[in-house]
């Protein structure tokens, strides 16, 4: 006998909610320096009056200055100045170093920053990867050369003993990799003078064209180890960051001038103190710089 209790329907299933597609996140937005911040807010150049602002200053002079900080600093002390200039500048303010130029003063900061940028992220890199490349290529020459010299020695002890003493402390290290080479191309140029051994060297392939492919791998690290330490001297600067750091630079030190002679003016204007980085470049407050030599006509 059926039942007359009916059953319940079944509950529908709730429908499965649909999986939004994630989004990719963006990369996150460094925020505006003060001098791009600064520069929206400040007179547009005209071509001519930029022109002459950089006349001020010759490439010459601007190097000299550049080669002797570091643009990082240049960057922090430079912003500070501008955060100061613009609260103190307006158009009622007797300076003579203007919005207009103060706004030359942020183009160049800004041209600063991205340099900096770009030859952190693409100098150092290329600089970090030509080494390791040469040191990778050294490193293949000596095990080459000291295969083969154990090859040449056969059962002679003391050779076996000599090729181990050359090996260098660290294959990771450019400057022991550099020694070994020279100390395994030295060996084997020396066992070639003797005619037997030469005649030997020649059959395990220890050769004269392996030999000059080796100092062709020495040479390589040698040059490129020699380039890292340069750019390591110099803090990262290079010589294109130098040239817009020193203008920046020349730029601080003239509106610290002017900003000085219109306090003693009596112009209500506060003091541009630059930080201890650049006491060095700027020296006493009240040094007047040299004036720069007439450019060439254009």
């Amino acid at each position: 006998m059926a039942s007359s209790k009916s059953k319940k329907p079944a509950a529908a299933a709730a429908p499965k909610k649909s999986v939004a597609a994630k989004k990719p996140v963006a990369a996150r937005k460094l925020p505006d320096s003060v001098a791009v911040k600064t520069l929206g807010s400040l007179p547009a150049l005209t071509g001519k009056l930029r022109a002459a602002f950089r006349s001020a200053f010759t490439d010459e002079q601007c190097d000299a200055w550049g080669a002797q900080t570091k643009a990082k600093n240049v960057i922090e002390e430079a912003s500070k100045f501008v955060a100061t200039m613009n609260r103190a500048l307006n158009d009622t303010t007797d300076v003579t170093y203007s919005r207009r130029r103060l706004a030359f003063l942020c183009e160049l900061l800004v041209l600063l920053e991205d340099e900096v940028a770009h030859t952190t992220d693409t100098t150092s890199g290329d600089l970090r990867s030509t080494r390791s490349a040469a040191l990778a290529v050294a490193n293949n020459a000596r095990k080459e050369l000291a295969r083969r010299l154990r090859a040449l020695a056969g059962g002679q002890q003391k050779l076996l003993g000599e090729v181990a003493q050359v090996a260098p402390a660290s294959e990771s290290s450019p400057s022991d990799v550099q020694d070994s080479l020279t100390a395994t191309i030295d060996l084997a140029v020396k066992l070639r003078r003797n005619e037997i051994m030469e005649a030997l060297a020649d059959d395990v392939g220890l050769t004269e064209a392996r030999l000059n492919s080796a100092y062709s791998a020495l040479e390589a690290l040698t040059g490129a180890s020699s380039v890292s330490l340069n750019a390591a001297a110099n803090e990262g600067d290079a010589p294109s960051v130098n040239r817009i750091e020193g203008r920046v630079l020349r730029e601080m030190r003239l509106a610290q001038r002017l900003f000085n002679e219109s306090r003693e003016a009596g112009v209500n204007v506060p003091a541009l103190i630059a930080g201890p980085s650049l006491k060095a470049i700027f020296g006493k407050a009240d040094a007047v710089e040299a004036p720069a030599p007439t450019p060439p006509p254009a």
